[in-house]
């Protein structure tokens, strides 16, 4: 009986140190993942945005937070969350970020996430809200670092919307002697805008009206015209052999799916000239962005820009 309760009180002591050690081992864990020097951190979060694993990066960035929220890098990191979002191209992610940081008023960062702000809308390709950020923002800092790259984004974005004439106005507006440069140059190619290849589309639907696959070959399209043309020309000889020999049922169908392929072929060539006209465009900006977009980045404690 004595050896059996002696047993019972050993169990009860081997349990009872196991469950310790259970509960030691899981709080050791989080003990060194919180005891992890904000340094480090920062530095594997940075390692993982130079490698573009950015949200990875944004893991990082926010156990920093997490475990040091009055760090005096708290705003900095703040803004690599967002800017680090902005690069893997999750706008709606990066704005929360930028709109907090721009409520702090007296500081540098609040003028740099405000341009931010306006900068995201841009590369979303949102520019009716890009422009009235930059609005806004040239109103609060009319005299800021960030002005002249702001009439610059500006003029990009109407320039987009392919209101040439106020995207020249922003251009102007610029003082900076090197971004001035670039936004002669810029201003110059939008002067030549009017002088890209161009199809009409009502010339090429009235060609295709006339001769089934002529407004494609305007366009450009010489394969689309010839089938085009060799489809609607049998649809009209058939017509044309029916109705010949009185056979109005089969004219009827005929002439119904006819008409059909006869729109189809007019709407294609205007089509093909909008989708010409738009292919030049886009190609257009792609270069000029090239040669005259602003590169825009964050090192860690400022935004950068280079001309």
């Amino acid at each position: 009986m004595d050896e059996h309760v002696s047993m019972t009180r050993w169990q009860t002591m081997i349990f009872g140190l196991r469950n310790k050690i259970y509960l030691i081992l899981l709080l050791i864990p989080p003990l060194v993942y919180a005891a992890e020097p904000p340094g480090e951190i920062l530095r594997f979060g940075n390692s993982l945005y130079q490698q573009e694993d950015y949200y990875r990066a944004i893991t990082e960035y926010k156990r920093f937070l997490h475990f040091y929220p009055t760090h005096p890098k708290a705003n900095p990191v703040n803004f690599q969350i967002g800017f680090s979002y902005l690069k893997g191209k999750k706008w709606e992610a990066a704005l929360p970020y930028f709109q907090k940081l721009s409520t702090l008023s007296k500081t540098k960062i609040d003028q740099e996430a405000a341009f931010m702000i306006a900068q995201t809308y841009f590369l979303s390709e949102n520019l009716s809200s890009s422009i009235k950020e930059w609005d806004q923002f040239l109103e609060n800092f009319p005299q800021g670092l960030w002005a002249d790259p702001s009439f610059y984004q500006k003029g990009w974005a109407y320039f987009l919307k392919e209101n040439n004439e106020e995207a020249q106005k922003e251009l102007a507006q610029i003082k900076n002697t090197k971004l001035k440069i670039k936004a002669d140059l810029l201003s110059q190619e939008i002067s030549q805008w009017g002088n890209l290849p161009h199809r009409s589309p009502f010339l090429a639907g009235t060609l295709s009206a006339l001769l089934p696959g002529s407004g494609q070959w305007y366009d450009g399209r010489f394969w689309d015209g010839a089938a085009a043309l060799t489809i609607n020309g049998m649809f009209a000889y058939g017509i044309y052999a029916t109705l010949d020999k009185e056979y109005y049922v089969p004219a009827g169908i005929l002439i119904f799916f006819g008409a059909g392929f006869y729109g189809a072929n007019i709407f294609s060539a205007v089509s093909s000239a909008h989708k010409f006209n738009r292919t030049i465009k886009e190609n257009r900006w792609q270069l000029l962005k090239s040669k005259y977009g602003l590169d825009v980045d964050w090192n860690g404690s400022s935004l950068t820009v280079r001309f």
